[in-house]
């Protein structure tokens, strides 16, 4: 990034309810599976600090272009701007859950998915990678539009636990300047790629692009791995509990099948399907 770019004000991206990868065309590979962190309902440990001199200033992100579309920001829960451990769950008393898709793949699969939460009053959140959401922009503001969140996977899904702070920084902000350029402001949302917990290296990136959380997940549906619908939803089903935050995957056709039934399944439940501010919004 150059000394031109101007900062650009950072705010939550969350459409419509306040609190509340790569490019396209390609299938994404999961992030790790590995152990999830504890569930985080309150600030506690500080994140690590970017390095002097090389970081944005924080609430800023920088971009190279401007959009013609900029969605207004509205106010998110304050652990979301408090630095601390990753995020994997809301509090185990509400009863919802965050159903979270790692945004990539075939756009014509998203506009699916999209159509049909929106047919079941269902509110999600996408963490897009950045060559995705570049080579379409409009589905970042769709996705906002309906009332879904938008947040940052980086810009073109590297696993972070293989780079270096220079890079890990890099791919961060130029997500960052994705997620901004399609929407008009870059968010307090990131999940960093292939990985499900950050490290003290993916820390000093995301607070470098002014984001004091990694959001991670305590439910894998493993969708990913195409093990085919029914074995998503018995997975997703399984583990479902109030309070979950799930890992679900855009451009795998499986994930567009079982995901009826998944919904199907937080109804009879009595479990409503809310963004990640949302969720983080209810009382512990």
């Amino acid at each position: 990034m150059t000394s031109s770019e101007r900062p650009l004000p950072r705010r939550a991206v969350v459409g419509g309810l306040v609190g509340g990868v790569v490019g396209a065309g390609a299938l994404l590979a999961g992030c790790d599976s590995g152990p999830t962190t504890v569930p985080i309902k309150q600030s506690s440990a500080a994140g690590t600090p970017p390095p002097t001199g090389t970081s944005a200033a924080p609430g800023t992100v920088s971009t190279t272009s401007t959009t013609s579309t900029t969605a207004s920001a509205p106010a998110t829960p304050a652990v979301l701007s408090t630095p601390g451990p990753d995020i994997a769950s809301g509090s185990a008393s509400t009863p919802a859950v965050a159903l979270t898709f790692h945004g990539a793949g075939d756009v014509a699969l998203a506009h699916r998915v999209l159509t049909l939460l929106q047919q079941r009053g269902a509110k999600v959140t996408v963490f897009a990678v950045g060559t995705w959401l570049s080579a379409t922009p409009s589905v970042g503001r769709e996705i906002v539009a309906e009332g879904h969140a938008l947040g940052n996977h980086t810009w073109s899904h590297p696993t972070l636990t293989h780079l270096g702070l220079a890079a890990a920084t890099d791919e961060v902000r130029r997500g960052a300047d994705a997620v901004a350029t399609s929407v008009g402001h870059a968010g307090l949302l990131f999940r960093p790629s292939g990985t499900p917990t950050s490290t003290p290296t993916i820390r000093a990136a995301a607070a470098s692009a002014g984001y004091a959380r990694s959001i991670s997940y305590d439910l894998d549906s493993l969708d990913y791995t195409d093990p085919g619908a029914d074995a998503v939803v018995r997975t997703v089903t399984a583990g479902l509990h109030p309070g979950a935050i799930v890992s679900l995957h855009l451009g795998h056709p499986g994930t567009l099948t079982a995901l009826p039934r998944v919904l199907d399944a937080l109804q009879a439940t009595g479990l409503s399907a809310v963004t990640v501010p949302t969720l983080l919004e209810a009382p512990a």
